[in-house]
């Protein structure tokens, strides 16, 4: 059976709008937080764009309507990446995505009829590779780097993202009546890419809101100013730690910070489900209560990572407590029946070195922390400022 370009559009967009409709739901019900808006944004953009499409399908003389549906595609791959920023707790720059939607509005228009079928294509070619490009970098680092279906999603933008590039390069060298274009990238296959494509990223991208709703029990709901594992929240974690900075560095005293990222978290998960994992927290909280100094600030800033913030007499102190508490680990079980014990990945900074700048210390804990886990975790890495 061939179905014809028409109807190919209409099942593309009657998939979409109900993978949209579905994540929207789940979200607004589930979770209703920053990424999880911004990714429900992609997908109204994804509808809107289905439906222009779909109209156009069936009445090619409407060439405005690829304007309205160019426009919303771009936002909607733009979307998922800044979504994804706000995932890994960074801001969304939301406003880029929509600047490059009214450009490619203004530049679809400035077309017109004239290009026929094809009006707007190649500005909307480039801010898709664009975007997927970005959402694909985006979905690789901080702790969605740590996520298979975070990984899963990752593919599948870098595939939208190669794809796109060539069909880029093929329209503007070839143009869209060459043999290559019209067998690899054409309307009809283009179209059966992207219902792949959106059916995987929906799974994706609903497991991973799914995951941080069922994360709060650990992560966000709080017993006043703490997390239920007994250290600070996040929240309150972030204000007093912008507090210690200011006054530390009114009275010139030397801060330390040790970030602490349990290893294999969601392998854990997956090996011996949820309620392990979660106890396996809670164990760990206690060991960095324990262990980290009395007067330390302790916070609970993700789901398996804590920062130790401590005022030293001298840079060393910071790594002797870093290695307390790796050996710590070591010596206490998260199990006591099975004997099983976590390991951590840990990063090292402090104020003589990064200054008392809190973005710069934060930026810096996180590279130190990330480079810990990438030589395979259960390791401490000093950060040291860049020289140029």
């Amino acid at each position: 059976m061939t179905l014809d370009i028409p109807s190919l559009l209409l099942i593309s967009g009657l998939i979409i709008i109900l993978c949209g409709v579905s994540f929207i739901l789940n979200t607004a019900m589930r979770r209703n937080d920053a990424s999880g808006r911004l990714w429900s944004i992609s997908f109204i953009a994804g509808m809107l764009t289905a439906l222009s499409f779909s109209v156009w399908g069936m009445s090619p003389n409407l060439w405005w309507i690829l304007a309205i549906g160019n426009t919303a595609y771009v936002m909607s791959v733009g979307a998922i990446w800044s979504g994804s920023r706000v995932f890994n707790g960074r801001s969304s720059y939301i406003w880029i995505p929509l600047a490059a939607a009214g450009v490619i509005l203004v530049l679809t228009c400035l077309e017109g009829p004239d290009a026929g079928v094809w009006t707007g294509s190649t500005p909307l070619f480039i801010g898709i590779a664009v975007f997927a490009g970005l959402g694909g970098a985006e979905t690789m680092r901080s702790r969605m780097r740590r996520n298979l279906n975070a990984r899963i999603l990752s593919f599948s933008l870098w595939f939208v993202c190669a794809f796109y590039v060539l069909r880029a390069s093929i329209f503007v060298t070839m143009g869209p009546e060459s043999v290559i274009f019209q067998t690899y990238f054409s309307t009809q296959v283009t179209t059966i890419i992207t219902i792949l494509l959106v059916l995987l990223g929906t799974i994706s991208m609903s497991i991973l809101q799914a995951e941080r709703s069922g994360a709060r029990a650990l992560g966000d709901v709080t017993v006043g100013v703490h997390s239920v594992v007994g250290v600070l929240s996040a929240a309150s974690f972030m204000q007093q730690w912008a507090d210690w900075v200011e006054r530390a560095s009114f009275h010139g005293d030397l801060l330390a910070m040790i970030a602490m990222d349990v290893d294999n978290l969601p392998q854990m998960n997956t090996a011996f489900g949820r309620t392990f994992g979660d106890t396996a927290i809670r164990s760990v909280a206690q060991i960095v209560r324990h262990h980290a100094p009395t007067c330390g600030l302790l916070g609970h800033t993700g789901a398996g990572r804590f920062v130790i913030v401590s005022v030293v007499s001298t840079a060393d102190e910071a790594e002797q407590l870093a290695i307390r508490l790796q050996t710590a680990l070591v010596d206490e079980p998260i199990d006591p029946e099975q004997s099983l014990r976590a390991t951590a990945s840990f990063g090292v900074v402090d104020t003589e070195s990064f200054g008392y700048s809190l973005p710069a210390l934060r930026r810096a804990l996180d590279i130190a922390t990330q480079a810990a886990r990438d030589e395979g975790g259960n390791r401490i890495v000093v950060g040291r400022p860049q020289t140029a």
